[in-house]
């Protein structure tokens, strides 16, 4: 963990000093409102040494997280803005789970920081939790623009990737410094060097540790991160055990409506005004995102990992997460989740038809065919 502290301090400290460099970036221009953005970021800085601190302590006064396993894990990744949260919220209601929380994710990634909020808020409750609906209230007031993203509240699930902000290693800092060639490596993880990729994986896994150690006993892992849909080979490859869940729409919609949730992030960091930037970082990126899930769900073992289609959900969303739940609850069952598939006659908004010329075979739209003629595609009935 040492190194990785060392590594995280590197990476902000080169952020920062770049991102006063004048001319140097043409998505990350040096304006009045990038400049209120890096006025704030030490104070950003100062809560990540906390995070960081207590984390240090976890190993002096809980030493048996260490312990703890990460058994049978659930992942629901895949390509952004195609129904991952809708399917997480709806299986993290069904019970046997533990998912992380925001204020889990963003005030307490460590054991002990967990238990004293525990204890404060435990004495909230006495007196009626004005404290929590104080700090509710906050929230949901400075950040009403993740609402374009997903609804947020301190106490709703949320995606742990942004567990990794202390170390640097949290995909939507590329928002705040999209100038950085790391930054853009990490989506896909196989692209980072091998002793980075690593070290982000021991410290991921001992956050999940963490949170697991502070769960009730027998809990269930249930994770989400749309952020990590160039992730599932080597979450696969880390927890072997794992049930990986991946959602995906067409293309088109999927970056449109990506690319108009990030708006409100792009204005709060004051980067890329017209958006430009923005979509000639992503669109390459989507297109890297679907070749890597069909490359992967063309090896991934059947009784490890589905594929959910947008369209599926919304036409029949309540058969979708009953054959999601029956295959999480027992995934060594081969044909949990068999039945005949809907054709999927409209994509996106369902104003836009597929396309009935072949694709280009490297193309985004070609890997999402692929997707949907996937074997391990959930199937609902006709």
């Amino acid at each position: 963990m040492t190194q990785i502290f060392l590594d995280s301090l590197k990476r902000y400290g080169r952020w920062y000093a770049a991102a006063f460099l004048p001319g140097r970036h043409p998505g990350a221009a040096l304006t009045g409102r990038r400049l209120l953005f890096l006025l704030a970021v030490p104070l950003f800085l100062l809560v990540q040494l906390l995070h960081w601190l207590c984390l240090a302590l976890d190993e002096l006064l809980f030493p048996g997280y260490r312990h703890t396993p990460v058994a049978a894990p659930v992942f629901i990744t895949g390509i952004p803005r195609s129904g991952t949260t809708y399917l997480h919220r709806a299986l993290a209601t069904g019970g046997g789970f533990s998912v992380f929380t925001t204020w889990e994710v963003l005030l307490a990634p460590s054991v002990l920081q967990r238990r004293v909020v525990h204890a404060l808020a435990a004495l909230d409750r006495r007196v009626g939790a004005p404290g929590c609906r104080l700090f509710d209230a906050l929230f949901r007031r400075f950040g009403k623009g993740l609402d374009d993203i997903h609804p947020v509240s301190l106490n709703a699930p949320e995606e742990d990737y942004l567990l990794l902000l202390p170390a640097g290693a949290c995909f939507f800092l590329l928002l705040a410094f999209p100038f950085d060639p790391w930054l853009r490596r990490l989506p896909m993880p196989e692209q980072l060097p091998a002793r980075d990729r690593k070290r982000l994986f021991a410290f991921y896994h001992s956050l999940l540790q963490r949170h697991l150690y502070v769960a009730p006993a027998g809990a269930r892992l249930l994770s989400k991160n749309a952020a990590f849909a160039g992730w599932p080979p080597c979450l696969l490859a880390r927890y072997p055990d794992a049930c990986i869940i991946v959602c995906a729409r067409h293309p088109d919609s999927a970056l449109a409506s990506q690319l108009k949730a990030l708006a409100p992030a792009r204005a709060a960091f004051g980067t890329d005004p017209d958006g430009d930037a923005t979509a000639a970082l992503f669109t390459p990126l989507y297109r890297e995102w679907y070749l890597s899930l069909a490359g992967f769900l063309g090896t991934a073992p059947r009784d490890r990992v589905r594929v959910v289609i947008q369209e599926d959900m919304r036409g029949n969303s309540a058969a979708v997460v009953a054959a999601v739940q029956r295959f999480v609850g027992d995934s060594r069952l081969s044909g949990a989740l068999a039945g005949t598939r809907r054709p999927v006659a409209s994509v996106g908004s369902g104003s836009m038809a597929l396309s009935t010329a072949a694709p280009q075979p490297d193309t985004a739209l070609a890997a999402y065919q692929r997707l949907l003629g996937s074997p391990l595609r959930v199937g609902i009935p006709a």
